[in-house]
């Protein structure tokens, strides 16, 4: 009956006492799924502890347990689980499509460019090319911290697909290219000459 509760319960950290009167919580952590809750242990002895953390174990708690030792585990897990979350969300982009009402994800590092194309610009990724309503500026402004660089008046690419560049030719991973002016030019390559690994040796 726990077990069947735990499974269908809407729920993001579990507190489990290893020595239960049915079942043990390191066994009914072990047969929850593996993508259930958090789960901290908590227990008198501390001879459980490795086989505790064998089951995913955020942390394990000794009887009797501190209120700050509490609130501070607690707030280890919250503040990992807001970090995975803020790290899934800034990981992909999501835009509208003509179609009302739908939304289209894809993955940042999937994208290799987005050109410029009357009122809208076209995403060119490593599965789609797209045409969606933005300027090339509100691209910049979204794509700021991501590694993408404004290179020419028609293009935004995304430096991590970059696989070679040839005077104002960049060459992509499966062989597009676009050019770029000099007038863009200067603050790409310092950003490659910056992110470039050299020998020491002479």
């Amino acid at each position: 009956m726990v077990y069947f509760l735990l499974e269908k319960a809407n729920k993001h950290l579990l507190f489990l006492d290893v020595e239960m009167p049915d079942i043990s919580g390191i066994e009914l952590a072990k047969s929850l799924s593996s993508k259930t809750a958090s789960v901290i242990f908590t227990s008198a002895y501390e001879k459980y502890a490795l086989e505790a953390f064998d089951v995913r174990a955020k942390h394990y708690l000794i009887k009797p347990i501190k209120q700050d030792k509490f609130s501070t585990e607690v707030m280890k897990v919250i503040d990992n689980d807001l970090a995975l979350l803020h790290k899934c969300v800034n990981d992909v982009f999501f835009f509208k499509t003509g179609e009302k009402g739908k939304l289209t994800k894809v993955k940042k590092h999937d994208i290799f460019y987005f050109e410029g194309a009357g009122n809208y610009v076209k995403i060119v990724t490593t599965k789609i090319e797209q045409l969606i309503y933005l300027t090339l500026l509100e691209v910049e402004e979204i794509f700021k911290n991501d590694c993408f660089f404004r290179i020419h008046r028609s293009h935004v690419i995304n430096a991590k697909k970059i696989a070679k560049i040839a005077g104002n030719t960049i060459y992509f991973k499966d062989e597009r290219k676009v050019r770029m002016t000099n007038f863009y030019k200067a603050k790409l390559v310092k950003f490659l000459e910056e992110n470039t690994i050299e020998t020491g040796r002479s």
